[in-house]
């Protein structure tokens, strides 16, 4: 990766930066990487880690910071020189550069390094104070938290930060030379090759070690040597520290400290590079060494520090470097050479350093140091003399063979020439033997190597030494990083045992330290990181320990097994070339030749043989039975005849058997005094023996061993046994085959056992044995052990045999749930409990722990598996005399057992985590516990509640029921693990907020845990068991709160408040580390929602911190992951701050958005100027937010969305944050370019397999687009409302995507899908994909895993490998890819739809615009017309259909009205009716759909909907089509070159009819038809819009040219007659609402008033007899009565109807028909006389306001009303007038009973006194007040003039 140098220390503006550091500081990268895995997935560590300032450093730990000069001193000043920095406002969330630049001068100064290092230190301290200000609030007591600033302690003040820049500066110093020594040893140590994952790691460890090496391997060696022996001087002479060092006792101790540290490290470093030293040491860096070691005797009396007490890892480094110096093997070999040499032979001298063996000063320094090391017995010396003891024994050894040669040849040359030849010089090796004899080694002298070893052995007890170094060493460095260090230290161990078999012979001493050596890991934990040893010594041909030690411990079995036990434990873990055979030792211990048997002490069956030889061998002269029966009284007979029944069986068998050694088998004695010990020549296989031993501890076993060994046979070696069977069983599951192998193990193990029981049932009655005997407070020496190892064992046999383990926990009273399942007291408390008072540790308890998790993972695993299973089981015709498998195959476990025992085990290990704290359990062990035990919680919770339910319809069952399996339908996947959650559920839930859930006072304690990660003497595989805890803390605590939260709020609120009140250690915890932050993050963000999840007030997330530790708390979270650039990270920590908005957190919300917290009492004075004010709000997370989306381009899509979420909700929440918005110079133009260059995804593109990847990419963007729509809303509402138009001035140009893509939600891939479901179902046992779909407990982000849960998926129907992974070799597709898929799909679709509602919210608000911005038009015309083809488009059956629908027709709608509103003359307001045609290519002309084909198309309409919900989208379709219409009646048809208009087309006349025909005509007959069945489906409204359809067509321009055709459909319609009939019905109708109103009749008038308009269709109604018609009816009848109705009389509507209804409609009536329709006019209208009485006296003033309150009052209605009678009566005036010209009698026309004159008189009088009028003028419905009485006055006085018209009177 390219790299630049800006990467290690960027310049300084980008450093002052106050929202996130730019620095990694070395001590955070050290911390990364210990966390491994997670540290090679970060790119910003790897870029560090290439920088060459960083690579230099690393590959020069020893000086890593360059002294000052005036050279550096001039690029210090260039650096901040002010052209180069920004200087920013202190107090604005950045730092004073002036106090940076003192503070780094300053440390330059005192500790000598260059001024840019110290520059960068000082920065570093900057960053981290604000974290360590939290950290120490929250050791400061409550009340002083409250008041004081930070816990008391001034982080600002000079001392206290120059202090902590001093520490800082140690820290940096450490952590290079850390970082070093683990590169250095992770490339000593490395073997293969480099996977994908690591292989930069790997190659930056290879550079640093070359770069070490460069000048030479051992004159590193002899720098680090010099830089020990200074630590160790300036450790005991204070005047040669620095004097800043010795200023104050705190500053000593911190040097001290740091000073232990780095001599630990570089002692580790030594050890490195001694490891890899293919060469003997020079005398140089030998000879520094130990007179290093002599002069601090061996570090032996070194003391610790307060900070650093343990100084054991320290010193067992000194006396493996001691020991590694010698460099055992490379000297054996060089000796050896030595003597092998001819004599007189010289070898030339090699360049280099000489080696230490052949410098004879060095040697006797030698000699001189290890002998008074061991006179003064310095135990950390031991190994080292005790090798040194082998080099001189080797040297000896020589030396005499040597002699023994020369003495040899003088002898012969006296013998043959009887002379005396000169005298031979010493030889080499002799010579050098003579360097040992000096006077140095004092009564040593005679014999310095037996000296040494004696002591060594003898006194010092090297090989007890050895086993505490491996200890020491394995936990403090047996982490994931610094393993090499362990491996190389048990390496040189295991040379020292191997070389010192010349001195010692097999024993207990050699065995314990050898196995301490080989021992893969310290329990609990199960790493395998040295097993190479084991591998080692089981497959090296060289090697002398195989033959040496486990040969022997072979020839001692069984006598003595519990050696050959420990050993075979330890080396099952050995890594062998068997991936596709079967284990070595597996092999090794079913085969085995020999057994060696202790007699009865009158044992006489054999016979001696060769006597003379004096070999003791022997032969059996009878059988010897090595298993008898037990010796008991009664039955005796009966069981000796049973015996020997297995005894005639197993000689059957032939020789191999284990129940006795037959006569004739050879032997030697082995130990002559009685009882002898025989060792006979027998096969036969030790797993069958193991399996009777321990079968003979079970209740009732008939065989117990005969023969008594050389210690009891009891529970210690069953443990033994046990963990044995453990080690064999995790070997054969490494292999290809493992079920397989491991079945064999067992199988062998189960051979040779009587009553058809197995090995299984065996230990299963031995592990409830001892349960019982806990139970019972009667435990025997040993049964805690077998408890733990038969824990381990059934946590092993899950993998192989899970229902053997399920059937054993469901009949143990470890749970307590006995033989028939109720329960009782369960007995791993009682373990547990005695476990721990004796000291005992929690090996138990984590085994039990493991076991949980690995039963869980079975019964999730078998969910599916275990149905199919049994479904093929009960299909078959099996037989009772199948066989079954002896380790108990898949047999269909049920539900119930897993159901009993998932709840039971849930429960137990609840009350145990309840007294967690109480156990004092070590932390290894804790976090071993907590990770299994609590990642199972999660998993269960998740798995249950995180799921949907899904319910199969009746045919879906129908059509799966012909299958050959069904699964149940009426309930969860999860169904058998519900009462598990229930339980975890149970341990939060509380009665109240003020009581404590005790599990989860537990859990915080283990957060709080998680604060000594910062401790200098915590070891790494400590830090990544904590780093664990931790995370498994975090998340579990976020599950429960989401899960609470979607099945009960109210316990989750009471949840939460209670985590709020740890606020102090939550917040600690998050700034102790980087590593889990994202998990505390997402825990902060699950407590703040449910703070707010019910109606109560929030609670203040840091109410319990005082204002100075909240600001500095979140100004740490304002830092997201820091320079690391962990995007999880930094995602979770926006979504935390944006649900910290949204949740109410008024505290947060205002220091986020202004930089500054808020006054936490009104006496308290703001000291903040008006500048540092200005500079603050520039500094906010909101105003770092905008500044970083300036570059979206260059941002995650990921990360963007997050951010611009945060942003958005801040708008929505905070007024101000508008005017932020709106005003950054750079935020909307940039993010407007961006989003106007998103590229959609394409269908064709969406169906291919490789799609997932763009579809992801592609849903990160749109929901990023959906966020930057809401924020665009926004602002472009404020506009609206204080007039600025920058923000409409920058979208209306970027509108391009919105426009073509806002609106369509068309990725769904609908083959997919359902060819998913289908196959899956079929595939599966008829499980259904939506089985797997996630809840709201369990809400996935848009991505591989967002709507299926794909790791349950995976673990649930991953049994069929083949069919769920698929195979590249066979060409099989498998079903996991496509569920990937699947969710990539769906999280586009779900992207797409989001954007589709904010795109309809922002282009709402952009219609607002229409009238005055032009420009805006055009846009939200395309966005109509794309949204109505998306919706003609749109497949019914897709999900989310609905409410996609219906979103765009809302839209749709609202800008449509607003562009009509304002009569848009642009091009394509005509062609939303029917459809822009789009021009393809030359001969290819499209049309895409319109709102008519919209309609046409609508599934539902008023004839076939049964409910309210149905018809919400078909109305909504209506009213767009009426505003579609609405254009073409509006706008003038175009004009052509001579000034004639250009008719309707024909193509718009042709929808017109349609419209009426199939539209309007059926939706009115229908929603009649309704009203006489459900009235709720037939509104008022329903029939004003089918009206308004109406008038909008017979409103268009044009439209008369199809008046014939409108004619013919009404006609063929009968809408004519529904409307009558809805007229006839209205006064029944009417009395079903609560005032009684006809409304429906005033509906069916209004319908035939407009039908009326067109003349062919009024012509039908007079044919028809309408009027007559009408005035039959009932409600006519309220015209008749006395006084008739007026508008003020009730039913108000009556008048309308008359006013607006009837005289309309006789008025078109006559102008369509004329004459021959003027007598049946009149007769109708004066059927109503006292209405028409009414009508003609409404002007006039009668009588006295109290009895006529409305006399004089004018109307609107009145005045229509004059208008229309009038208008009428002056046409049947001329009608008869012309009656005789068409041919009727003027006799037959009676005449109007309305008086003319009198009515043209009094509205001349309104005409003449306008004043007056205005005061008369009043309305008389809701309509009429809302227009208000000065818009009211026009339209009146409009409507005289045009009464006066009708008389001929002129009117100005």
């Amino acid at each position: 990766m390219a790299t630049q140098e800006s990467d290690y220390f960027p310049p300084l503006d980008r450093c002052l930066a106050s929202y996130s550091p730019t620095i990694i500081p070395w001590t955070q990268a050290y911390r990364l990487l210990i966390d491994l895995p997670t540290a090679l997935r970060s790119q910003a560590l790897e870029q560090f880690f290439s920088t060459p300032e960083a690579l230099q450093c690393l590959i020069s730990p020893l000086t890593p910071f360059p002294r000052p000069t005036p050279a550096t001193k001039g690029q210090f000043e260039t650096r901040t020189a002010p052209i180069h920095v920004s200087q920013v406002q202190k107090g604005d969330g950045g730092w004073d550069l002036d106090q940076l630049k003192g503070d780094a001068l300053w440390l330059s100064q005192r500790v000598q390094i260059d001024e840019e290092a110290a520059l960068r230190i000082a920065i570093d301290e900057a960053q981290g104070r604000d974290a360590e200000r939290v950290t120490l609030a929250r050791e400061t007591s409550p009340q002083a938290l409250i008041h004081d600033n930070g816990g008391g302690v001034d982080l600002d003040q000079e001392d206290m930060r120059r202090g902590r820049v001093l520490a800082t500066y140690l820290d940096e110093r450490q952590s290079i030379l850390s970082i070093s020594t683990e590169l250095a040893t992770r490339h000593a140590v490395a073997k293969g090759e480099a996977t994908k994952a690591d292989e930069w790691l790997v190659e930056l460890a290879k550079k640093v070690a070359a770069g070490q090496q460069q000048q030479g391997q051992q004159a590193f060696i002899k720098d680090a040597l010099d830089a020990v022996r200074d630590c160790t001087t300036m450790l005991d002479d204070s005047t040669k520290r620095q004097a800043v060092f010795s200023q104050d006792d705190r500053k000593s101790d911190l040097f001290a400290t740091a000073t232990l540290l780095r001599i630990t490290d570089l002692l580790r470093l030594i050890l490195t590079h001694l490891h890899s030293l293919e060469a003997l040491p020079g005398s140089e860096i030998v000879l520094a060494w130990f007179n290093l070691m002599a002069e601090c005797a061996f570090m032996q009396g070194l003391q610790g520090t307060t900070a650093m007490p343990n100084v054991e890892p320290l010193q067992c480094l000194a006396a493996l470097v001691s020991l590694t110096m010698v460099k055992l093997p490379l000297t054996v070999t060089k000796v050896t050479v030595l003597a092998e040499a001819a004599p007189n032979v010289q070898y030339p001298k090699l360049p280099g350093a000489t080696p230490y063996v052949d410098d004879m000063d060095t040697v006797r320094t030698l000699n001189r140091i290890l002998y008074r090391a061991a006179h003064d017995g310095l135990v950390v010396a031991a190994p080292a003399v005790y090798a040194w003891s082998l080099v001189a024994k080797l040297f000896r050894d020589g030396a005499e063979r040597e002699r023994y040669n020369r003495e040899l040849i003088e002898r012969q040359r006296i013998e043959e020439t009887g002379e005396i030849g000169p005298e031979m010089p010493d030889a080499m090796v002799e010579e050098r033997w003579g360097w040992f004899l000096s006077s140095d080694v004092e009564e040593a002298r005679e014999d310095p190597a037996r000296y040494w070893a004696m002591v060594a052995v003898d006194d010092m007890n090297v090989y007890s030494i050895m086993a505490s170094l491996r200890n020491v060493i394995t936990v403090s460095y047996g982490g994931e990083l610094d393993y090499g260090t362990a491996l190389i230290a048990r390496s040189g161990l295991y040379d020292l045992i191997a070389q010192s078999l010349d001195v010692v012979d097999y024993d207990a001493p050699l065995l314990d330290a050898l196995l301490a050596v080989l021992t893969p890991d310290s329990p609990p934990n199960d790493t395998n990181y040295f097993a190479s040893l084991a591998t080692k010594f089981m497959t090296s041909a060289d090697d002398r320990l195989k033959p040496a030690i486990l040969d022997q411990a072979l020839a001692r079995y069984p006598y003595e097994l519990s050696p050959l036990m420990r050993l075979c434990t330890v080396l099952a873990a050995a890594d062998g070339p068997y991936a596709a055979g079967r284990p070595l030792l597996v092999e090794l211990l079913d085969h085995l030749e020999t057994i060696t048997v202790q007699v009865p002490e009158h044992f006489t069956s054999y016979r001696l043989e060769n006597e003379d030889e004096g070999t003791n061998r022997m032969v059996l002269t009878e059988d010897l039975t090595l298993f008898a029966p037990r010796a008991q009284q009664s039955f005796y007979g009966e069981r000796q005849l049973r015996f020997n029944r297995e005894v005639d069986a197993a000689e059957h068998e032939g020789p191999r058997n284990v129940l006795l050694i037959p006569a004739g088998s050879q032997g030697i004695v082995i130990r002559e005094e009685r009882p002898m010990v025989l060792s006979l020549r027998h096969e036969h296989s030790g797993l069958e023996y193991l399996g009777l031993a321990l079968a003979s501890l079970t209740p009732g076993a008939e065989l117990v061993p005969s023969h008594q060994g050389a210690a009891d046979f009891d529970l210690g070696t069953a443990a033994e046994i046990i963990s044995l069977i453990n080690s064999l069983l995790s070997s054969a599951m490494k292999i290809q085959n493992g079920a397989e192998e491991a079945a064999h193990v067992l199988g062998r193990l189960s051979y040779a056992l009587q009553e058809e029981k197995d090995i299984i049932t065996i230990i299963s009655q031995i592990f409830e044995l001892q349960l019982q005997a806990h139970m019972s407070l009667r435990p025997a020496v040993g049964s805690s052990e077998v408890c733990v190892a038969c824990a381990e064992f059934f946590a092993m046999l899950v993998d192989s045999s899970p229902e053997r383990v399920w059937s054993v926990l469901t009949r143990s009273s470890l749970l307590g749930l006995g033989n028939s399942g109720v329960g009782g007291v369960p007995a791993i408390g009682a373990v547990i409990e005695a476990q721990a008072a004796a000291g005992g540790g929690a090996s138990f308890l984590a085994a039990c722990a493991k076991l949980y998790h690995a039963v869980f993972d079975d019964a999730v695993a078998g969910l599916v598996k275990r149905r199919a299973s049994a479904d093929l089981k009960s299909a078959r015709s099996g037989s009772r005399f199948d066989s079954a498998s002896p380790v108990g195959s898949l047999g269909g476990t049920p539900e119930r057992t897993i159901r009993v025992v998932m709840e039971g085990f849930t429960r137990c290990m609840v009350e145990i985590l309840q007294n967690l704290e109480s156990l004092r359990i070590g932390a290894d062990a804790k976090a071993v516990v907590l990770r299994e035990v609590l990642r199972t919680w999660d998993e269960v919770l998740r798995f249950t509640h995180g799921l949907v339910e899904v319910v199969a319809s009746q045919q879906q069952q129908q059509q799966e029921g012909r299958g050959a399996v069904v699964m149940v339908r009426n309930e969860r996947l999860c169904a058998p693990l519900f009462a598990a959650a229930e339980v975890v559920l149970k341990a939060f839930t509380t009665t109240g907020a003020e009581v404590r859930s005790p599990v989860l006072e537990t859990l915080v304690s283990c957060l709080e845990d998680g604060l000594a990660l910062g401790n200098v003497d915590i070891a790494s595989s400590q830090q990544e068991a904590l780093i664990s805890q931790t995370s498994c803390t975090a998340n579990f605590l976020a599950t429960v709160l989401r899960t609470q939260r979607c099945l009960e709020p109210r316990r989750a609120w009471m949840l939460a408040n209670q985590l709020a009140k740890h606020i102090s250690t939550l917040a600690a915890a998050f700034v102790t580390d980087s590593r889990w932050k994202a998990e505390m993050a997402t825990l902060f963000e699950e407590i703040v929602i449910s703070l707010a999840c019910t109606d109560a007030d929030p609670t203040a997330l840091l109410g319990g911190l005082n204002q100075y530790t909240a600001k500095a708390f979140l100004s740490v979270v304002k830092q997201f992951d820091g320079p690391i650039k962990d995007l999880h990270a930094e995602c979770q920590i926006w979504n935390f701050l944006t649900a910290a908005l949204e949740g109410r957190q008024q505290w947060i919300g205002i220091f986020l958005l202004t930089g500054s917290m808020p006054r936490t009492s009104r006496f308290e004075r703001s000291t903040a100027t008006s500048s540092t004010t200005k500079a603050a709000s520039k500094s906010t997370l909101l105003h770092s937010a905008l500044d970083r989306l300036s570059e979206i381009s260059q941002v995650i899509p990921t990360l963007a969305k997050a951010m611009l979420h945060f942003i958005a909700t801040a708008q929505n929440l905070w007024p101000w944050a508008t005017v932020t918005v709106r005003s950054h110079p750079d935020f909307m133009t940039k993010t407007l370019k961006w989003l106007d260059e998103i590229v959609p995804p394409t269908p064709a593109a969406s169906s291919r397999p490789g799609a997932g990847n763009n579809e992801e990419v592609s849903a990160s963007e749109y929901q990023a687009a959906t966020y930057l729509c809401d924020i665009l809303a926004v602002g472009l509402h404020a506009g609206l409302e204080t007039g600025d138009r920058s923000v409409l001035k920058a979208l209306v140009p970027r509108l391009g995507f919105l426009t073509r893509s806002g609106v369509g939600v068309d990725a769904y891939n609908r083959s997919l899908h359902r060819n998913l479901a289908e196959n899956l179902g079929r595939k599966f046992g008829g499980v259904q994909l939506a089985a797997f779909a996630r809840s709201g407990a369990n809400k996935g982000q848009h991505g591989r895993g967002y709507f299926y849960d794909l790791e349950l998926a995976d673990r649930v129907l991953g049994y069929s490998a083949l069919a769920w992974e698929g195979n590249e070799d066979v060409r099989a597709q498998g079903f996991a890819p496509e569920v990937v898929r699947a969710n990539m799909n769906l999280s586009l679709v779900d992207a797409q739809r989001n954007l589709l509602g904010s795109w309809k919210v922002l282009a709402t608000t952009l219609s607002e615009f229409v009238g005055f911005e032009d420009a805006v038009q055009e846009p939200l015309i395309k966005s109509v017309m794309a949204a109505v083809a998306a919706n003609a488009k749109t497949r019914l059956d897709e999900p989310g259909c609905a409410e996609v629908l219906q979103m765009r027709a809302d839209m749709g709608f609202v800008v449509l009205s607003k562009l009509v509103g304002i009569k848009c003359e642009k091009e394509g307001m005509k062609s939303l009716l029917t459809g822009e045609v789009v021009k393809k290519s030359e001969r290819e002309v499209l049309r895409e759909p319109g709102v008519w084909d919209l309609v046409r198309q609508s599934p539902v309409d008023y004839e076939v909907a049964t409910a309210q919900e149905d018809l919400r989208y078909y109305r909504t379709l209506l009213r767009i089509l009426f505003l579609a219409i609405r254009p073409h009646g509006l706008l003038p048809l175009p004009k052509l070159d001579g000034g004639r208009l250009v008719s309707l087309s024909a193509e718009v006349a042709s929808v017109m009819v349609e419209i009426v025909g199939k539209t309007i005509a059926p939706g009115f007959r229908a929603l009649c038809g309704n009203l006489h069945g459900d009235i709720s489906m037939a509104l008022p409204a329903d029939f004003a819009l089918i009206t308004a359809l109406l008038q909008a067509v017979l409103s268009v321009n044009g439209v008369g040219i199809a008046h014939a055709q409108l004619a013919e459909a009404v006609a063929n319609s009968s809408l004519v007659r529904s409307a009558l009939s809805l007229y006839s019905w209205a006064d029944q109708l009417g009395e079903l609402t609560m005032e009684q109103d006809p409304i429906y009749g005033e509906t069916a008038m209004n319908t035939l008033v407009q039908l009326s308009t067109i003349p062919p269709i009024a012509e039908q109604m007079a044919m028809q007899g309408i009027l007559l018609s009408i005035s039959s009816t009932n409600l006519s009848n309220y015209f008749r009565k006395p006084a008739g109705k007026g508008p003020w009389d009730e039913p108000g509507r009556m008048f309308t109807i008359w006013s607006e209804g009837i005289l309309p409609l006789c008025l078109n009536l006559l102008e369509a028909v004329g004459a021959p329709l003027a007598a049946e006019v009149s007769v109708f209208l004066n059927g109503f006389a006292e209405q028409l009485l009414r009508a003609e006296r409404a002007f006039r003033t009668s009588g006295g306001r109290r009895q006529h309150p409305h006399s004089g009052d004018v109307t609107l209605g009145l005045v229509k009303e004059a208008y229309a009678l009038v208008h009428i009566g002056l046409t049947l005036k001329a009608d008869l007038a012309r009656a005789a010209a068409e041919g009727l009698s003027a006799a037959e026309i009676p005449v109007l009973n309305y008086d003319l004159e009198s009515v043209r008189q009094e509205v001349a009088g309104l005409a003449r006194t306008q004043r007056s009028l205005a005061d008369k003028i009043v309305p008389s419905n809701a309509r009429e007040e809302g227009m208000g009485a000065e818009a009211l006055q026009g339209p009146v006085l409009a409507e005289i003039h045009a009464v006066m018209r009708c008389f001929g009177d002129g009117v100005e």
